[in-house]
Parts: C-alpha cells; structure tokens; sequence
C-alpha cells in the first residue's frame, strides 16, 4: 500500500531517487490504502483498503464513485453499474438470450428467428414452448361461438280447487210438461174421486211443481300440460383485437 502527493520537491539525489521511487509505487498500487490519499486529483484512483472497493475520483475532484468490490478471500469482483451489480466473467456472457424492442439487434448480438407470432409465459420451472394457435390467431381475428342447448320436456299437473256453484251462477232456465184432462165432479163407483192419469191428455191443462234433485257437492277439474321436447340455439361473433409490443430474441455473440 502506498500513497503520494505526485509532487517531486528539489532535493538532493538520494532523496529525489526515494521521492520518486514512492510515487511510482502509489501509481501502481492505485493509491491503496485504509483512507483516501491526503492530495487528491480529478480521476485518480484510490482502492480503498478497508473496504476492499476501488474508487475513482470525480472529474470536479470533489467526489468517489465506486467502480468495483473485490472479494480478496474467492478472488473475484463485482462491477458497479449505478445502482446495480453485476457478477460473471463479463457484464453479458456469451450465448444469452436478452429481448429487444426493436427490428435489428444491437451490435454485438445476433438475432434469432425461430419463434415468430408468440406470446411470452413466465414460468418457475424449466423454460420451454408450446401451444398451437400463433397470437394473432388466438387474439386478433373475429372468432364466432354457436351451439344448441340440450333437448327437454316439461310436465305440468295438477287439480283446480273444489268450488260449488252458485244459483245465481246455474244458467237460467225453465221446465215443461203435457198437462192432464181435468173432470170435475166424477167420482169411481166406489165413491173415490177420479185421479187424472198420465195419458188423459186434453185441452186443458194444469200446472205441477216436481220435487228437486240434485246436490251441494263441489267438483274440481284435473289438469294436466306437457309441453313437446325443445331446444334453443345460440350463436355470437367477437373479436379480441388485444394491443401487443413486437419484441425480437437476440442472442449475444
């Protein structure tokens, strides 16, 4: 570890030589150690020792900005990015798929052309394809359903309520009869009067009440309805003409 102002003073040999010496041995130890150099210059570097991250100074000479970790136990690092971290052999390998919102891939990538017409599926498990519909076909073309329920048959049965009617509900109407010959005065011999017969028809004629018939019984009526077998049909068209973003696979090369 070693640190340096970068000024070399006049002085005599044997200290100019050490001066010097120290300087070059700041430079190629990026300025190591556990707290930054005391003199500091617009993009110097500074590898902070107690915190195993190399920094390099800001263009105003006011500021570090982080430019790697080092992890001194596995021998490796991690590039600083922004905010984000990247960790492998290269920022992109080699061989990986990234998606581009573009025609053309960008320097450096090769586009693929096996999957054309797709939509995209995030899984947890292993990446695959399938399906048999291409995304248009599924999502943007006119698509009509139709069919025809099942067949059934209703019944319906049953009895009207009991209910006797009414005289004010009975029609009205009236009875007639043949009337009988009348002969006042006769008498049979043995001195019982004479009892107009039915066939003893005449001119005149008489009028009879006849005893009633009939009784206060209500009735009731059984119904029953039984509608023939039937189906209905149905039959729609719609067409789900969803917004999409076309996006190209591109493998890195």
């Amino acid at each position: 570890m070693a640190q340096h102002d970068y000024v070399i003073a006049n002085q005599t040999f044997p200290s100019y030589r050490n001066d010097h010496n120290n300087s070059l041995s700041a430079v190629v130890s990026k300025n190591s150690g556990t707290s930054e150099p005391s003199t500091t210059y617009a993009y110097q570097w500074w590898y902070d020792s107690t915190n195993d991250i190399l920094k390099i100074r800001n263009a105003d000479n006011d500021a570090w900005i982080n430019f790697a970790s080092f992890d001194q136990s596995n021998d490796n690092f991690s590039l600083t990015v922004q905010d984000l971290t990247v960790n492998g052999t290269g920022v992109i390998p080699s061989g990986t798929k990234m998606l581009f919102q573009q025609t053309s891939a960008p320097t450096g990538f090769t586009k693929l052309t096996t999957h054309n017409n797709k939509a995209l599926r995030v899984v947890s498990g292993t990446a695959s394809t399938g399906g048999t519909n291409s995304f248009t076909n599924a999502f943007n073309s006119s698509k009509t359903v139709s069919g025809t329920t099942g067949t059934s048959s209703v019944t319906i049965s049953g009895t009207t309520a009991s209910h006797t009617l009414t005289v004010d509900e009975i029609p009205s109407h009236t009875h007639t009869h043949p009337g009988w010959q009348m002969t006042e005065g006769i008498r049979h011999e043995d001195g019982t009067d004479y009892i107009p017969q039915r066939g003893d028809q005449g001119g005149a004629s008489g009028t009879y009440t006849f005893s009633s018939t009939g009784g206060s019984s209500g009735h009731t009526h059984n119904i029953s309805v039984t509608s023939g077998s039937h189906s209905h049909s149905f039959s729609d068209s719609f067409n789900l003409d969803v917004q999409y973003v076309d996006l190209i696979i591109a493998q890195k090369d």
